[in-house]
């Protein structure tokens, strides 16, 4: 896979993310129609990037974009 993939794996993921909130892993592999090992990969770059965030509750990890925000 090359960094340019990745970089559009990356943008098809953080849209989603934007676009609909949180989601669970399963739900961005929907969303997306993203095999597991692209969903992967493009939450690794936007992680590594602090694009954005996890949360985990009742087990069940979900991502939402980062937001800085100023008080």
């Amino acid at each position: 896979m090359k960094k340019e993939e990745i970089g559009t794996l990356a943008g098809i993921v953080w849209r989603a993310l934007n676009e609909k909130g949180s989601l669970s892993f399963e739900d961005l592999q929907r969303e997306t129609r993203l095999d597991t090992e692209s969903v992967c990969t493009a939450i690794g770059w936007l992680a590594r990037e602090n694009k954005i965030e996890f949360d985990e509750q009742n087990g069940i990890t979900s991502f939402y974009v980062y937001q800085e925000r100023y008080y």
